[in-house]
């Protein structure tokens, strides 16, 4: 999948990587801050990675989460899936920062910690 922006990423462009993911700020952020995770293997949905990929995935996650509370100073973080409707596009995972009690977070995604 040469064209996906994912697949593309090399792991020194990577704010972090792993074997099976990538960490990278989005191309349209929703706040400072903000960073997606993306599997390694191009997938739309993200349950359509084996079980073992998916912890590797939650991993990274789980790290790059620690790293922006921690950077940033904010309490907490929301935590989003957002599968794509058709096989060309990319499962992404969404770290968005909290900089307040009420924020609008975009719909499409599945907010897991909000």
């Amino acid at each position: 999948m040469s064209l996906c922006p994912y697949c593309s990423v090399s792991a020194d462009d990577a704010w972090a990587s792993s074997e099976h993911a990538i960490a990278v700020p989005p191309v349209e952020p929703f706040c400072q801050g903000h960073v997606v995770v993306a599997p390694r293997r191009h997938v739309p949905r993200f349950y359509d990675l084996d079980v073992e990929e998916q912890n590797y995935v939650w991993k990274l996650v789980s790290e790059v989460q620690r790293h922006v509370m921690a950077a940033l100073a904010v309490g907490a973080v929301a935590v989003g899936f957002a599968d794509s409707s058709d096989d060309q596009g990319h499962a992404l995972i969404h770290i968005v920062p909290r900089y307040g009690p009420a924020m609008n977070l975009p719909g499409g995604i599945e907010w897991i910690a909000q």
